[in-house]
């Protein structure tokens, strides 16, 4: 996206990359296959009704695959990170909340150079707490991270790095 849209918009989404919704998806067809291959196993022999099929495992393991896969392809149908004039949206998907916060708010960001995690320190009234956000699942990383960067540096944000890391903070 040019940087001239930005300014024309007064909230940017940024979505999910493609790969993210069929990864999601296929979770959700490989549980679907185990469940009907299960239950179909358990009609046709009845004997696997005391097999390991009867062990709760193996159906904790198949409930945990269908609410990952409906997590992931369900989040993916709203945007990832939303930049906005007041406030600014993230929604990673290790999570089950969208987190909303303030450009008052954020304290800080700490990212891996070259890495794909962004941290997000911002405070709250229960004190200091942090968002971290997988960058490689942002479609448009450049830009999202540019325009973070650009909105933080106005204001007042400074740019340190040590080692490895680079962070944002109040200087």
């Amino acid at each position: 996206m040019p940087q001239s849209d930005f300014a024309a918009r007064a909230t940017v989404p940024f979505h999910f990359r493609p790969w993210v919704r069929r990864a999601g998806a296929s979770i959700v067809l490989v549980a679907a296959a185990i469940t009907v291959a299960a239950i179909f196993a358990i009609f046709v022999k009845p004997s696997f009704r005391f097999g390991w099929f009867r062990e709760p495992f193996v159906w904790v393991y198949i409930g945990t695959l269908w609410l990952g896969g409906a997590k992931i392809l369900g989040g993916t149908f709203r945007p990832i990170a939303e930049v906005g004039e007041d406030n600014l949206v993230l929604r990673p998907l290790h999570q089950f909340f969208t987190k909303r916060v303030l450009w008052s708010a954020i304290r800080g960001t700490e990212q891996l150079i070259g890495g794909d995690r962004l941290i997000l320190y911002y405070e709250t009234v229960k004190g200091m707490r942090f968002v971290a956000l997988n960058l490689n699942l942002v479609k448009g990383r450049r830009d999202f991270l540019t325009l973070l960067d650009r909105r933080l540096e106005a204001m007042g944000f400074a740019e340190k790095v040590v080692e490895r890391s680079r962070y944002l903070s109040r200087g």
